[in-house]
């Protein structure tokens, strides 16, 4: 189509109605300055008495920051595409999304977009696209209007002596190019668009946008995981991630390393993730190990590697209630009958004889250890509701002194509940380990029976 249909045809002549209609995307709030719009060529808004509305702002319009308005106003998203994945953008032009997209169709101007198999490729569209409808020659004072400053905000060419002002390659000094970095991230436009995906389903609202930005226009995860669910496209992360040679996520990026945000699997790497992440692990190791390898986990769980951030500021004395509560659990990461104990002896919190109490202070209640009778202090009581609790200051020799019957000097005081025998239970624990008998059973002990 050539430049005069298709100005004619699709009605370029209503380009005279951008202030109005830039005043209705903003919601009434953000005006075209007098300046631009005398230079433009373009109305100031008028009401309905054709006197100017007066401005609240004086903002473009076709602007960066008008844009970036119309996205905290309208959008509606939960959050923009993450910085790392589309690091910043410059562009330093001033267009209008919303109105060219009633004039013109998407592949109109980015006509390279359905042969397009990589997310690196430059699909703006080339100058010779936009002088099809704008005619440099004609200037501001064009329809529509087609001088530099239409576009290029400010910028006033110096031409060559001679040149053909139809051919902008001929000035002296070029405006400021448009600077898009590479995206981290693979996409291939043109299979979506031979499954018929439509350019709106990625790029929501553009017919409300002036000039089209990462945070305005390009889709967030959560667009792409609407078809990426497994049925429709597949849901591996490597279809859109970059990935190192072992085939996880590639997280060390220029701009920082890219952990998920939370958005959509409650998984958010914050200050809380390492007292939560047991949660997005139970899920399955599969979404884990999309980015982390076995070892990473190991070598924290098994204390080779000890997080200082796990608890907070001034946990010595705020430990006491978590310990009791078993949350965090403790023995994740240390040892109750050592990291406990010794800690506890070297504070003076326990004795430093295995099972004594101090001489001088009493740490345990009146009745905390009777014969016969139990009182409501009673150990045992404490023991059953969280014997943790009791390792952070015992060991098992402490228990097995009155409570073993295997001949190293214990009362033989029975730690197991009534019917303990009868019911099986005896059984179904020794059967299923039997080194946890013998710590109070002397083998061959009547009560042991086949051992």
């Amino acid at each position: 189509m050539g430049a005069t249909n298709r100005r004619d045809e699709r009605g370029f002549a209503r380009l005279g109605l951008v202030a109005t209609l830039a005043v209705s995307i903003l919601g009434g709030a953000v005006y075209l300055s007098a300046s631009d719009a005398d230079a433009a060529g373009w109305p100031l808004p008028r009401d309905k008495d054709g006197k100017i509305i007066p401005r609240k702002r004086v903002i473009d319009p076709l602007t960066q920051e008008a844009s970036d308005l119309i996205h905290k106003k309208a959008f509606g998203r939960k959050h923009s595409p993450s910085s790392l994945i589309f690091p910043d953008q410059h562009i330093p032009i001033r267009f209008s999304h919303a109105i060219h997209v009633e004039l013109a169709e998407c592949t109109d101007c980015h006509d390279d977009a359905t042969k397009s198999v990589r997310a690196s490729d430059n699909l703006l569209p080339k100058e010779a696209t936009c002088l099809d409808c704008h005619d440099v020659e004609e200037g501001a004072s064009g329809d529509p209007p087609s001088g530099c400053e239409t576009c290029h905000t400010g910028f006033k060419p110096d031409w060559l002596p001679g040149a053909d002002k139809s051919d902008t390659s001929q000035v002296k000094v070029h405006p400021p190019k448009i600077v898009i970095p590479n995206p981290n991230i693979k996409f291939n436009h043109k299979i979506h668009v031979q499954k018929g995906v439509s350019c709106e389903t990625c790029h929501t609202n553009i017919d409300k946008v002036a000039v089209a930005t990462r945070d305005n226009a390009l889709p967030t995860m959560g667009t792409c995981v609407s078809c990426h669910d497994g049925k429709q496209a597949p849901e591996d992360c490597d279809t859109c991630h970059i990935t190192n040679k072992d085939g996880r996520i590639k997280t060390d990026l220029p701009g920082g390393v890219l952990e998920p945000a939370g958005w959509y699997h409650n998984d958010a790497h914050d200050d809380q993730w390492l007292q939560n992440h047991r949660h997005a692990a139970n899920v399955g190791d599969e979404y884990c190990s999309s980015c982390h390898t076995p070892k990473e986990c190991v070598d924290c769980h098994n204390g080779v590697k000890k997080p200082m951030r796990v608890h907070p500021n001034n946990w010595i004395l705020q430990h006491p209630s978590a310990a009791r509560k078993n949350q965090p659990d403790c023995q994740s990461c240390h040892q109750s009958q050592t990291f406990c104990v010794d800690c506890h002896q070297l504070s003076k919190v326990a004795s430093t004889t295995p099972h004594r109490p101090a001489a001088t202070a009493r740490f345990h209640p009146a009745g905390w250890v009777e014969f016969g009778q139990r009182g409501p202090n009673h150990h045992s009581f404490q023991a059953q509701r969280n014997i943790r609790a009791c390792a952070s200051c015992h060991t098992e020799e402490s228990c097995t002194s009155c409570h073993a019957s295997n001949g190293l000097g214990g009362l033989g005081v029975n730690p197991h509940p009534p019917g303990f025998v009868s019911s099986g239970d005896c059984d179904r624990m020794r059967d299923k380990n039997d080194r946890a008998c013998v710590k109070c059973h002397a083998p061959g002990s009547p009560q042991l029976r086949c051992l």
